[in-house]
């Protein structure tokens, strides 16, 4: 029996053997067979699942470093413009280029639009009408004229931000408004809108702007101001979007200012009608000051909210000296984020804190975690650890972060991410918190920004309903609602509370900004944003046959 039972082991290891062999040649030969395939899929679908699974370790590993080459590169080319070249005479030369482009192109029944690809945009938004219509190549980066005399200084329309604080400030100028991301454009800026903690003194973007170089829809160039016979045009271009004419170059106003910010923070954990009300005191919005309104009124003022009832309030102020044992340079590496460090003084207890912060440091505080957005992309990005080792590659591109994208994860940005800023009358702040806090599932921290909204004829913003300037809040949305955070992201209907939002924005008088997704149609839309005067102007300017409508270039969800 032994012998039998060792035979009939043998034998079964042969069988077993033997099929295992059969079925690795077969195996070999699907796999020669399929070889194409499986290559493809190798060759698509590991990367695929690599950037929709471990995003976070693609925009550490090749994003950052990516990043600081281009930074390098735009930085470089400046410096390398700047000694070697005219940057009037080039301009001109220039402009001459992009008129024959718009004069002699193929089909002058297609749009005009700027061939600036959509990914190298600040928006986290894709939209892809460039890939249909005439781009026009427009390589105007650079700053033509400072002149401190006369406080202005005129830029072409892809000169960003980082660009002119690192211009200006070590001559003891800046711009009475300094959106925050290095990468924003004075062309984005002024076609679309920005904002700051300066924007209660100044109002939006635009106003700060004294001249407009512009080509219109048939290839004639037009310099456009306040007063002159093109003074509709030039109030009509802000929130137009490039659907009036093609910017050129721009003149912005310039203001003295000192090499660092007094920022006093003040801790509300008791109600939002606390901490809307400091704000509303330190806008100027009441006249405290014997109809002075600007009087004793600081430079800079903003809010963090982290619940609808704690924020801090910050009010800042140029200062020349900064005492001993006080600076805080929040532009070091390894420095936590700036809403970290925000969130810690309102843990503190404190009632007070004053920090003196570097003037380039202030403007750019919120750059290197692009506010709270890099806790989504980089989870450990505010360790000690990560900031000591990678600290000083952050923050990546969003152009970076865009290309490095999914499908997948487009779509559950798309789904989930809120993105928004809401510009409301602060009369009726406290209102449109509770709705945020609600339809959005309490997503925190909130951006809390003041500015001065003033009449802008021709323009799609709507003016004051009482006729003359008023408060308004930029409420900034950015995050994910806590069901998401908490794996229940079907209990979250993206347009739909956006859309009731956007309805009771729509009752208090208030406006979505333009670079973030919009959920309203067509009819909806121009509900909020006024189109009288400004197709009046497209058919006087010769934009309508050249240029598409705002509403054609959004990105719109529906």
């Amino acid at each position: 029996m032994g012998n039998l039972s060792s035979s009939s082991r043998m034998q079964d290891n042969k069988t077993s053997l033997a099929i295992g062999g059969v079925a690795a040649t077969a195996a070999a030969a699907l796999v020669y067979r399929n070889r194409k395939t499986l290559s493809k899929s190798l060759g698509e679908d590991l990367p695929l699942y690599i950037l929709t699974n471990h995003r976070s370790a693609v925009v550490t590993i090749f994003g950052l470093p990516l990043s600081l080459l281009f930074d390098t590169v735009l930085q470089v080319r400046s410096k390398y413009m700047t000694l070697l070249y005219s940057a009037p005479h080039l301009h001109d030369e220039r402009v001459r280029t992009i008129q024959q482009q718009v004069q002699s192109r193929e089909d002058p029944t297609a749009p005009l639009c700027t061939a600036r690809p959509g990914w190298m945009s600040i928006s986290l938004s894709y939209r892809t009408y460039k890939q249909k219509w005439n781009a026009i190549e427009m390589p105007l980066y650079d700053i033509l004229e400072t002149n401190l005399d006369e406080r202005m200084v005129r830029v072409e329309p892809f000169v960003s931000i980082g660009q002119l604080t690192h211009t200006l400030n070590p001559k003891g100028y800046t711009l009475p408004v300094v959106p925050e991301m290095d990468d924003l454009t004075v062309g984005g800026l002024i076609n679309g809108t920005g904002i700051e903690s300066s924007s209660h003194h100044a109002g939006l973007f635009h106003e700060i702007v004294t001249e407009l170089e512009l080509l219109l829809g048939d290839g004639t160039v037009v310099v456009a101001t306040a007063t002159n016979e093109y003074s509709d045009l030039f109030h009509a271009i802000p929130w137009s979007y490039g659907t009036l004419a093609l910017l050129l170059s721009a003149k912005l106003k310039l203001i003295p200012c000192s090499k660092y910010v007094k920022l006093t923070y003040t801790p509300h954990n008791d109600s939002k009608e606390s901490y809307i009300e400091h704000m509303r005191q330190l806008s100027g919005e009441y006249d405290n000051n014997n109809g002075d309104k600007k009087k004793n009124i600081p430079m800079f003022v903003e809010g963090l909210a982290y619940s609808l009832n704690s924020a801090v309030v910050m009010e800042g102020e140029f200062v020349d000296t900064v005492p001993r044992g006080e600076m805080n340079r929040l532009s070091l590496w390894w420095k936590p984020w700036f809403y970290k460090h925000v969130q810690t003084i309102l843990k503190s207890g404190v009632e007070k804190k004053i920090e003196y912060i570097p003037l380039r440091d202030y403007y750019h505080r919120h750059s290197q975690s692009l506010f709270w957005e890099m806790e989504l992309m980089i989870p450990i990005g505010n360790h000690p650890i990560f900031r000591w080792i990678f600290g000083w590659l952050m923050p990546p591109k969003v152009s970076f972060l865009k290309l490095s994208q999914t499908e997948m994860t487009r779509k559950l940005t798309e789904e989930t991410h809120v993105a928004q800023d809401f510009l409301v009358p602060t009369k009726d702040l406290g209102d449109f918190l509770t709705v945020c806090d609600k339809e959005f599932d309490q997503v925190y921290p909130l951006w809390l920004c003041l500015h001065a909204h003033s009449n802008m004829p021709g323009s799609l913003l709507k003016d004051p309903t009482s006729g003359k300037t008023e408060m308004y809040m930029d409420v900034g949305v950015y995050g994910l609602p806590q069901c998401v955070h908490q794996q229940r992201p079907e209990e979250f209907d993206m347009k739909s509370s956006m859309r009731n939002t956007l309805f009771e924005l729509e009752k208090v008088h208030g406006f979505q900004m333009l670079y973030a997704d919009v959920f309203f149609t067509r009819e909806e839309f121009e509900q909020m944003f006024d189109h009288t005067k400004y197709r009046e102007l497209r058919q006087k300017y010769k934009a309508a046959t050249a240029f598409k409508e705002v509403y054609d270039k959004m990105s719109v969800v529906m």
